[in-house]
This record gives structure tokens, sequence and C-alpha cells, in this order.
């Protein structure tokens, strides 16, 4: 999450840095949305120290970063619900981007007053000894407590539309077709029968999961041949499922024949049978 290389003017609270004792921390998780189009992210900091006493004095702000960097789109966020003041605790609702693609986040507490030297007391401001006496240059901007970059990411079956064909189409089980529309997505028509069925299935139906799997197995072959057609800008979604299976050690549909459409898709939605299930 940090470097121990990261060398700072001022006293910087992260995660195996020892600027502060060991009673201070800074932390940050993500709760779960009512919705898909935010996500909650909750910040502590415990401890009686310096970025708590600025905090408190309003001259001290949690924030978060938003970055999508295939748009080049760059936010910071500082407005937060606050919990309770010890540990200090605050609530901060991110709106997410329309896109599939991977959503950055960095975290953490940044000085608002104004620029001005003080002389730190390590014992009055939770901080190591190394940093007592020291005068040091506040300066309104300054990064004074860091969480680190985070990334929430999308899955394939989250770029899967499933809908039902009419009568006239006469579609047998499914066809699957990918989409340029909105940064590129799979489309999946089904046979209404088969349609209505698996709207009635829960998420945890063994059948129900094999079909889904098989229409992106499908979906991930379309995908490669359309990359090799050479037309493939308008589909920026799928760039977030590139950086996820390239993290995981898989092949894309940009190595050619190394690419294997079904082990890809059981990645994402692997085949289940329930424990216990006999054999009729």
């Amino acid at each position: 999450m940090s470097s121990l290389t990261n060398s700072y003017s001022f006293p910087v609270l992260e995660n195996d840095r020892y600027d502060y004792v060991d009673e201070s921390n800074y932390c940050v998780s993500q709760l779960d949305a009512e919705k898909k189009d935010y996500i909650v992210l909750e910040h502590k900091l415990t401890g009686d120290n310096l970025i708590t006493q600025l905090v408190e004095a309003d001259e001290a702000k949690f924030f978060t970063t938003v970055v999508l960097k295939s748009a080049m789109y760059r936010e910071t966020l500082d407005e937060v619900e606050k919990i309770n003041s010890n540990p200090l605790h605050v609530k901060q609702r991110i709106t997410l981007q329309t896109t599939f693609e991977t959503q950055s986040f960095f975290c953490g507490v940044v000085y608002t007053g104004e620029d001005r030297e003080i002389t730190l007391d390590a014992g009055s401001m939770g901080l190591d000894d190394f940093w007592d006496g020291v005068t040091i240059k506040l300066l309104k901007g300054s990064i004074i407590a860091r969480d680190g970059w985070r990334e929430l990411e999308s899955t394939a079956s989250d770029l899967l539309t499933i809908q039902k064909a009419k009568e006239e189409e006469n579609i047998y089980s499914f066809d699957v077709t990918l989409s340029s529309e909105e940064g590129g997505r799979f489309i999946a028509k089904m046979e209404p029968k088969l349609f209505d069925a698996l709207q009635r299935a829960s998420d945890s139906n063994a059948h129900r999961r094999s079909i889904v799997t098989h229409i992106l197995c499908v979906g991930f072959m379309q995908l490669e041949k359309e990359f090799r057609s050479g037309d493939f800008e308008s589909y920026t979604n799928f760039k977030g499922i590139k950086h996820e299976l390239e993290r995981k050690g898989f092949k894309t549909w940009e190595d050619g024949d190394e690419f294997d459409p079904n082990r890809v898709a059981c990645y994402f939605l692997p085949h289940i049978l329930p424990v216990g299930e006999e054999d009729e």
C-alpha cells in the first residue's frame, strides 16, 4: 500500500510508516451499498494525534480522489457524514461513473488550513520521538494521511444483457452478439420459454449458472473475432476485464490462439453443483 522510500518534510500517517505511534491508525473500508450506482467508503482515524486535532479544528478534511484513466476523468470529493469522534469515524458516498471500465480511488486526509510553520510536540501529537521539537511547514493541500489506491472492477457478467426474443425470430435457445453501443457489451437474445424459465430461476441455480456461463463463452468468442477484425476502439468497457485477466495470468483476446474463451468464462462464472447432489 505504501513505500518506505517515500520521504516527506512533515509526518504522514500511512501503513508501514513510523511517523506516528502505534495507537494512531488510518484505514478505509468499503461498505455494501443499496444500489450499484454508488459505493460507500468508511474512513476511520484512531488516536489523539496531530491529524485528529487538525480535523476537529476544521483545518483538515477526509477526501477521496476518483480516477477513470481512459476518459482522463479525475475528481476529488470531500463531503462526508460524521459518525463519531473517538475514533474519528466518517462515511463517504461516492457516485460511480456510468462505465464498466476499472475505476480507481485514492483516499486520505488533506491539510486545508493556511500555510504555516509549527513546532512538533511528539507527546501531545501522537508522533514518534524522531519528530519531537522539529519545526515543519504545513502547506495547504498537503496529504497528511493516506490509504493508497484501490480499484473497483466490473465482472464480465456485468457486461451481459439477456433479452427475450420475439417468436418470429425463430431463435434456438439463444444467439449472442457483440454491441458496440455505450462502450460495448454482450447481447444475448433468448428463446421466449427459456427466457421465462431463466427469470424464475434463482441466481444460485446450477443449471441457470451453466447457461449464463455458456453465453459468456460465446460472447468472448465474438469479442476475439471483433478484435481480429481491427475495429475495436469503441469497446472501451472491456479494458477493465482485460486488466483483470492479465492480473490473474490469463491470456486475452489480444493473444490470438492462446486465448481460451471457455476458460475465461468459467473464471468469471464457474459451473457449480450443489454439495451432496446424487446422480439420477
